[in-house]
């Protein structure tokens, strides 16, 4: 049976505050630009992406806007310890002041700076000529909160800043240039089933006025990632797309893998992949997979919803991993009670995709029920597959859980 008759359900998972393989990073680069406030003094705090894990910070780029020429001393770079149940902030940490162009500032942070799961990024405009622009963000339908003030805000109560929601400011903080923003679970260029080749198509598109620089990590199938890594460095021009006809082939290979999509001081493409069939003169046949942002969720648990009829359907479940990890498995189930327990450990970097009753280590698959699959301060990607076995039509169910 090949993976990829069967539709991805794409049922993620981030655990929470893990640490990464490639990078500790407080804040992104996600969005279009929009200007946020006027060029006069002021602080900005993002509320939407903490420190992805406990570690050190060393680098920071920030989006600018409306700079006429370069100013120098015009804005630092802050760090702000908010806990979570509380609506008070400190700030841990400044840099700067640092010389600002219309465009992504890179800058060093010397001594570079410690986070936790608690840090958030912030910008502080200092005193300067309009001329000199200012810091910008995205408003954007995925939730996303910042903070904004036109005093010199160091720490409080938050009550006394205003609040911005579906706002998410464009400035980032990492412990490597290079940043992952996205993972695409699961692409192939390999053979199928009854004479079917599978490919996977990908679309990188830059939604922003300025130069995206990036790198495409594939990991393999079957083994943990390395540096060692097949890669393709890539450029998006302002407003340009890039589409590549089989991405796992462009790239040199074959088989089944993952593929992590990396920028370098530089805005968040967008990404999608289409896994296909290709019949040649009879065409194609299908489903799409979108990027899953890196760090975008945290949760405990992800669920895989079983068919009910397991005779005429099959679930195969896949699971990619960022961080090593040992996953809980839970077994449920249509009524809900309990059937089993188990778990499987994985390195970091790892991409498989199986059979769900070699997911479950062989136990019974519930017929309508669930597979719960959960881990402690970890980050890793859960989907489940299912395909119609009479006509191997595909299907996809999205969800967090």
């Amino acid at each position: 049976m090949n993976p990829f008759r069967i539709s991805t359900v794409l049922l993620l998972l981030f655990g929470a505050f893990g640490a990464l393989t490639q990078e500790i990073r407080v804040g992104g680069l996600a969005g279009s630009t929009a200007v946020f406030a006027g060029a006069s003094p002021s602080t900005l705090i993002d509320w939407s992406s903490p420190a992805s894990a406990t570690g050190t910070v060393n680098t920071a780029s920030v989006a600018w806007h409306g700079a006429t020429s370069p100013c120098d001393a015009i804005f630092f770079v802050r760090f702000y310890a908010i806990p979570g149940n509380a609506f008070v902030t400190v700030m841990t940490a400044e840099r700067g002041p640092f010389r600002a162009v219309s465009g992504i500032n890179t800058v060093a942070l010397d001594p570079p700076v410690a986070v936790t799961s608690e840090t958030y990024i912030g910008i502080r405009r200092g005193a300067g000529p309009e001329s000199c622009g200012q810091a910008y963000g995205t408003f954007t339908r995925v939730p996303g909160r910042a903070l904004y003030t036109a005093n010199d805000f160091k720490n409080g109560s938050l009550a006394a800043i205003s609040p911005v929601s579906n706002f998410r400011l464009q400035a980032q903080a990492s412990s490597a240039p290079s940043v992952r923003v996205f993972t695409i679970p699961a692409v192939a260029s390999a053979a199928g089933s009854s004479g079917s080749f599978f490919r996977t198509a990908l679309t990188l598109a830059n939604p922003t006025t300025l130069e995206i620089r990036g790198k495409l990590v594939l990991r393999l199938a079957g083994r943990a990632g390395s540096d060692a890594d097949p890669s393709l460095d890539f450029v998006l021009p302002p407003n340009g797309t890039l589409n590549y006809a089989d991405i796992v082939e462009t790239m040199g290979h074959s088989g089944l893998g993952s593929l992590d999509i990396f920028t370098t001081a530089s805005p968040t493409p967008i990404a999608t992949a289409r896994v296909f069939n290709d019949a040649g003169a009879l065409g194609t046949s299908g489903l799409f997979e979108e990027g899953v942002p890196a760090g975008s969720t945290y949760a405990a648990t992800a669920n895989v919803l079983v068919p009910d009829d397991l005779t005429n359907f099959r679930l195969n479940i896949g699971i990619r991993t960022i961080t090593a990890t040992t996953v809980n498995i839970d077994i449920y189930d249509a009524t809900g009670a309990r059937q089993g327990t188990t778990s499987r450990s994985y390195p970091a970097d790892y991409f498989e995709q199986i059979t769900a009753s070699a997911f479950i280590n062989g136990a019974p698959v519930p017929p309508g029920g669930r597979i719960v699959a959960s881990a402690f301060e970890k980050e890793f990607i859960v989907y489940g597959a299912v395909t119609d076995n009479r006509t191997n039509d595909p299907s996809m169910r999205v969800g967090l859980d």
